[in-house]
């Protein structure tokens, strides 16, 4: 049975005792069929109507006693369940309505205990659940803080697996550069007589053959000799940077003008003149410890690839300026560039995209510029030229 519909009997049930209790005889109350604790109210209320109908029971009394069973269902309406009514041992009708109200007030009261304990086990469980997700919601802040201490972790641990590969590629790069120097060094002096003696004869032939009849029948012998010069100094081009690759002592530094060195590098190179040479060199440029001879021969081999870039023609930009605590040295052409999967290995020795040469020019670059304590760098996209940059640090004031 639903709260509303018991609601609904007892109020019958009320309204049926007043009506009594005010002499009208005349209610008689429906019952719902369920044979429960409100229906035998009803029966007995209408076995009291029925017998003080008849007169079998004395007014006064009857008054009395509906007075006193109104006044239990009123307390009992109001919320008080420890009352009851009084049985009188009569075992007359009121006697039994009044069993039949302290059977319904039981049951109530039975219920709203049984309601209480489960409104306590409801909060007793709802503490329980408040405690669970607190401790959940440490356990997930003790998770995150454990989560982000394993990434820092896992970041130091690859900052530090990085640094030891690096570490392990410039110890092997060291261990390599050094045994290539140690045979360079060897071949350099090795070739450097022979070529010598060779460009010799070549010279002596020439003089001889131009003043002969034979350098009048035979033109093309005088070009061939030509080619022989040439050849032999392009080896002694190869054999130089073999012999500058092989050399690990440190610079002999002093303080100098970049200027001054850009000029005579410029004045010993010969630029096509399909090439134009633009400077850009800031004056008043502060001195800077370097040994001239070794940045010479850098800017040497840097320019020289510049123009072999260039061979339809372009433009050659040198620049110079203080930046940073280091003092910059720009070359820049607009020649065919250099493939981006060279760029890592452009440095390296032996490495050349060229059909001649041998791929020592920039190392040997790179291996002055870093016993200078300096930074060599390139940037280029293919067809659009290249830029090499070269740092070098500046004394302390």
């Amino acid at each position: 049975m639903d709260k509303t519909s018991e609601k609904e009997r007892i109020n019958v049930i009320i309204e049926s005792i007043m009506k009594v209790a005010r002499g009208d005889y005349s209610a008689q109350i429906q019952l719902s069929g369920k044979n429960d604790e409100l229906d035998s109210i009803a029966v007995g209320l209408n076995m009291m109507i029925d017998d003080l109908k008849a007169g079998t029971v004395g007014l006064g009394y009857a008054n009395n006693r509906i007075e006193e069973i109104l006044d239990i269902i009123q307390r009992v309406a109001r919320g008080d369940y420890a009352t009851a009514c009084e049985i009188s041992g009569k075992n007359d009708i009121f006697d039994a309505l009044g069993m039949g109200i302290n059977m319904m007030i039981d049951d109530i009261r039975n219920g709203i205990e049984e309601l209480h304990r489960a409104n306590e086990e409801l909060r007793a469980s709802n503490e329980e659940l408040q405690a669970t997700e607190e401790e959940l919601r440490s356990a997930n802040e003790e998770l995150q803080a454990s989560e982000e201490e394993l990434r820092a972790t896992n970041e130091e641990l690859q900052a530090a697996n990085e640094e030891l590969r690096e570490t392990q590629e410039q110890l092997i790069r060291s261990e390599r550069l050094a045994a290539i120097g140690q045979l360079a060094g060897g071949v350099g002096h090795e070739l450097r007589n022979p070529l010598g003696a060779i460009k010799n004869a070549v010279y002596y032939i020439k003089g001889k053959v131009a003043k002969s009849e034979l350098g009048q029948k035979e033109p093309r012998l005088m070009e061939f000799l030509d080619i022989m010069d040439e050849e032999v100094n392009s080896s002694n081009k190869i054999i130089n940077d073999l012999l500058g690759f092989s050399r690990t002592g440190k610079p002999s530094v002093s303080p100098t003008r970049i200027n001054r060195v850009i000029e005579d590098t410029l004045t010993r190179m010969t630029i096509p003149e399909n090439i134009k040479l633009t400077r850009k060199l800031d004056a008043d440029l502060p001195e800077v410890n370097i040994d001239p001879d070794q940045i010479q021969q850098v800017l040497v081999n840097i320019i020289t690839n510049a123009v072999q870039a260039m061979p339809e023609g372009g433009k050659l930009t040198i620049g110079a300026r203080e930046k940073d605590k280091f003092l910059e040295v720009e070359v820049t052409d607009t020649g065919c560039g250099i493939p981006q999967e060279a760029m890592d290995k452009i440095f390296d020795p032996l490495f050349t995209t060229r059909a001649k040469g041998i791929g020592l020019g920039l190392a040997v670059c790179k291996s002055i510029i870093d016993r200078h304590e300096g930074n060599i760098a390139v940037k280029s996209k293919v067809g659009e030229g290249a830029t090499f940059t070269i740092k070098l640090p500046l004394k302390a004031e």
